[in-house]
């Protein structure tokens, strides 16, 4: 049985899955390399103002990271419920809204679990306790 409708669709989800994961990526290199230019212009000066000045565009990456993984998560959702559907079922709809969550699954798209998810919150209070510590101890 040959099912080139799904394996297209598929396809084409699994290309936006991979965007967004690069650009959370490139999102995380973007906040170390603003971290340490920051740094650089700030010298030897360690008052609230440099802590301030460098944590604050640490969480905005934060968020917007945390968004294209919660993008990521709804395509991956998406993906799974295209992938049980029959051929003859395939209408190429890319929007992940329409997918129907068991009760009790709404957790998985939660934009406050995305933010507190394990990969999300290592790497960005990492970020900022460094921050912290540079400064005091410099």
């Amino acid at each position: 049985m040959q099912e080139t409708n799904k394996i297209t669709h598929l396809q084409m989800i699994q290309e936006i899955i991979t965007r967004m994961g690069r650009n959370s990526f490139q999102l995380k290199g973007w906040a170390v390399g603003i971290m340490i230019a920051i740094f650089s212009f700030a010298g030897n000066q360690s008052n609230l103002k440099c802590i301030l000045f460098t944590v604050f565009p640490l969480i905005v990456i934060w968020f917007l990271d945390s968004y294209y993984l919660l993008l990521e998560r709804k395509f991956r959702l998406l993906y799974d419920n295209i992938r049980i559907k029959d051929d003859k079922n395939i209408d190429f709809d890319m929007n992940y809204n329409s997918v129907k969550l068991q009760i009790g699954e709404h957790y998985k798209i939660s934009f406050l679990r995305v933010v507190i998810s394990r990969t999300e919150i290592l790497f960005y209070l990492t970020c900022i306790i460094t921050t912290i510590l540079i400064y005091i101890f410099a």
